[in-house]
């Protein structure tokens, strides 16, 4: 029999070895590893260096975080447009593959930095300086709040100075700047031109139209994109805020005492350093090598105010000795702050500190040592931090409380609203991108959530949508309306006008079309009573009479006299006519010079950067993982 067989060779040693091989197969392997195939999910390799989905993501959000600092919330439109966000992903991604593709070509070429360099790089940052020097305190609550750690930071730090020892020899050569270089961009700069402007006021030629009715209605009909009302939603709501929650803090003198004697840091009045200057502006020639002479002058025991009536191109020197008042820290420049309270003692002199402003000699006249207040002397500073602090703390209990009930009564707000003692409110129709309602409803985070198909459609409550830090609401959908045509009838008052304006200005483009013609050719230009003729107008690249845009095609006309560009100037059709271009005086070009140097530094290293990361591209194996780039793209866009 069959099974008999089977029975018998379960007993052989063939049997026994082939078992105990699936056995520790199992063992070594777990069974996780049979029934769940691996995915690979890094985005991108380069060699034998891994870019994770949660590296990408990170500095994806770093990098948003730093457009937020730098545009405030317009920023937010921006990121409303998935091609765009998808866009600066991939910009992201190509940046961590550019860093790791010349980490990896840099540890290939045997570049190694010692503990020590690293350790004396830290202490170098200025952001981690305290009263003039390193403070490892600052350091250390600096990385945490990074969300970082001190050995992770100086890994970083270390792969840093090894990128920058291939780099730097690079970008020192690659960014000087030559002197015809300069001179040319500030004769382009300092450049003016003189045109001719034929201008047409669009109201002249849209009071001469006249449009039947069927002519509006077929402008109606052709355009109906023009003519739609928004989608809208209505929604219940509420609003915490720590703004409203003061009003229920309350306030006693034992209170104020002791938050003031367990936060008397806060109230702390800081070190103050009376100094003065000498300053010889960037415009006078050798500024830096005179600067150098008066402190030589000061070390040897000349008179501040002999070497500064000397140097100081200070007109008001011999009157204030240079006096820059009694200042505390962060009242100047961070060069200037650092030098300042770097000096030791009282007269006492700083380095010569070059800034754009020039060179600079700092003297300390005196030191106003810090205190703490007496209690009396600050209370009402010391009652609004405390109202502050202790409204911080009810916002975040019932904003926490309020989440929770929100969830587990998903239909409705009233209960938690109840138990948190806020008021429930309507919004009445809400458009998308109407800033005319009043807060929150005009902010992008509630338009956002309202809008969002998941929370429109399931009439639930919404989860917390955060109003900076000290606000948040939550919503519950009660109505949506989908956009719509609006009624000819309703709209034949505006159709009119807008298809008026549009006739309008084809019309003015006819005409402004033959003047160019005929200009070209030398012609004289027929006009009539519609247009208007500006000649041998002179305009600047700054020239604030006019849009920043018809500057640019002023000035991206070609050098051709007679050569012609149809543009608009506060809302009005002009043909701009070339007739003759001009260079400013010395003086400009100089001005120009000193602005366009740096730029143009800058640009040089930013090239220079960016052949450094495609040369180390080009000598690295990457391989980018579609799928997973795609799987990253699609997470990301689903949560936003």
């Amino acid at each position: 029999m069959l099974t008999d067989k089977l029975r018998d060779g379960a007993h052989g040693k063939v049997f026994k070895i082939i078992f105990w091989i699936i056995i520790l197969s199992f063992i070594f392997a777990g069974v996780g590893n049979y029934l769940i195939p691996r995915l690979n999910t890094d985005p991108v390799e380069i060699g034998d260096i891994k870019i994770s989905a949660n590296q990408w993501n990170s500095s994806y959000q770093d990098q948003v975080r730093a457009m937020q600092n730098q545009y405030g919330p317009s920023i937010h439109d921006m990121l409303e447009n998935p091609e765009t966000v998808k866009v600066l992903r991939m910009q992201v991604l190509e940046r961590l593959v550019d860093n790791a593709a010349l980490a990896s070509e840099t540890y290939k070429q045997g570049i190694r930095i010692g503990d020590d360099q690293v350790k004396d790089a830290i202490r170098r940052e200025k952001a981690f300086f305290k009263d003039g020097k390193f403070n490892n305190d600052l350091f250390l609550a600096t990385v945490k709040n990074m969300g970082s750690s001190p050995d992770y930071f100086a890994q970083q730090m270390r792969a840093s100075l090894a990128q920058e020892t291939i780099a730097e020899p690079i970008l020192r050569s690659a960014s000087t700047v030559y002197p015809y270089e300069v001179e040319l961009l500030a004769k382009l700069f300092a450049q003016t031109r003189v045109v001719d402007l034929y201008s047409i006021n669009l109201k002249n030629i849209r009071d001469t139209i006249t449009l039947s009715d069927d002519e509006i209605k077929k402008f109606y009909d052709e355009h109906h994109d023009r003519f739609m009302a928004p989608a809208t939603v209505k929604f219940n709501y509420v609003v915490l805020s720590v703004n409203d929650l003061k009003k229920q803090v309350k306030v006693d003198d034992a209170k104020l005492e002791e938050y003031f004697n367990l936060n008397q840091t806060d109230f702390t009045i800081p070190q103050k350093r009376e100094c003065s200057q000498i300053l010889i502006k960037a415009s006078t020639p050798d500024f830096e090598k005179k600067a150098n002479e008066a402190l030589a002058m000061l070390n040897e025991g000349k008179s501040f105010e002999e070497v500064g009536a000397k140097f100081s191109d200070d007109a008001d020197f011999k009157k204030t000795h240079g006096s820059l008042g009694n200042l505390e820290k962060g009242n100047l420049s961070s060069q200037l702050d650092i030098a300042l309270f770097s000096i030791e003692k009282v007269g006492g002199y700083s380095k010569v500190v070059v800034d754009n402003a020039g060179a600079h000699i700092i003297r300390l006249d005196g030191i106003t040592k810090e205190r703490i207040p007496a209690l009396a002397d600050v209370k009402e500073q010391v009652k609004e931090k405390f109202v502050d602090a202790q409204a911080l703390d009810l916002f975040t209990q019932k904003s926490s409380t309020f989440t929770d009930l929100a969830y587990e009564n998903p239909d409705s707000l009233d209960l938690a609203a109840e138990k948190a003692e806020v008021k429930v409110q309507q919004s009445g129709a809400v458009a998308f991108g109407d800033e005319s309602l009043p807060w929150p409803l005009n902010t992008r985070e509630v338009q956002k959530v309202a809008f969002d198909e998941n929370v429109r459609t399931s009439n639930q409550n919404s989860n917390i949508i955060q109003l900076g830090n000290d606000a948040c609401a939550f919503i519950n959908v009660t109505d949506y309306k989908d956009a719509s045509l609006k009624k000819f009838e309703d709209v034949a008052a505006e159709v009119k006008t807008v298809a008026a304006e549009a006739i309008a200005f084809d019309k003015a483009q006819e005409k402004l079309e033959a003047i160019k013609a005929a200009v070209a050719k030398n012609e004289k230009a027929a006009t009539d009573g519609v247009v208007k003729l500006n000649a041998n107008q002179t305009i600047a690249r700054g020239d604030n009479a006019y849009d920043p845009k018809f500057i640019y095609d002023v000035f991206s006309v070609v050098n051709k006299e007679n050569s012609g560009v149809i543009s608009s100037n506060k809302g009005n059709p002009t043909l701009i006519v070339l007739k003759s271009v001009k260079t400013e005086s010395d003086a400009d070009i100089e001005k120009y010079s000193q602005f366009i140097r740096a730029q143009l530094v800058q640009f040089k290293v930013d090239k220079a950067n960016s052949m450094i990361h495609m040369g180390a591209r080009e000598l690295s194996d990457i391989k980018y993982n579609e799928d997973a780039i795609k799987l990253v793209n699609s997470q990301n866009a689903s949560a936003e």
